[in-house]
């Protein structure tokens, strides 16, 4: 009877664990899907990676790459849609990088700003450099709904396996 309380106990705080780290894709703060994959990586040394595999865990860690590297490509392909050059899209990563310091409003604001300033350092006009931050914007808004498919597909399929599915 102990043991199944301490499993029931342990997968309670793994999923509510994952639950922050879905909320963390939405809100600025917390780790996210880093998050997610830390609770599921300790809830299989828990049971011995049994249910939770190491193979379970490379899919993991490659949905956490593909947010992390998809997150950055879609700032970018906006700034580029919507007519940005080369300097809106350095502009939108390095915006992206300092708007990690002024959070939460930086996560918006920095690839916005940093795009709009890089297409104005290269001599563009303040048209279609604050048309490039526009795109910028929408490719954070396309990012976030990236990684929250990735963290409720990585949330999900860990309660899947965790509950015996798998």
């Amino acid at each position: 009877m102990a043991v199944i309380m301490i499993k029931i106990i342990i997968l309670t705080i793994v999923v509510v664990a994952m639950l922050a780290g879905v909320a963390g894709t939405i809100f600025p703060g917390l780790p996210g899907l880093p998050l997610i994959f830390l609770a599921a990586l300790g809830y299989g040394i828990y049971e011995g990676f049994h249910v939770i595999t190491g193979t379970y865990l490379l899919f993991l860690a490659g949905c956490v790459a593909v947010a992390m590297g998809g997150e950055q490509a879609a700032r970018v392909w906006g700034a580029r849609r919507f007519g940005g050059g080369r300097g809106s899209t350095w502009g939108a990563i390095i915006g992206s990088i300092i708007g990690l310091f002024f959070m939460p409003v930086g996560l918006v604001a920095g690839p916005f700003l940093g795009a709009v300033v890089g297409e104005l350092i290269t001599g563009q006009a303040t048209g279609p450099a604050l048309k490039a931050g526009v795109g910028s914007l929408l490719g954070v808004l396309l990012g976030t709904v990236l990684n929250i498919a990735l963290g409720l597909t990585m949330f999900l399929t860990f309660l899947y396996r965790a509950l015996g599915g798998a």
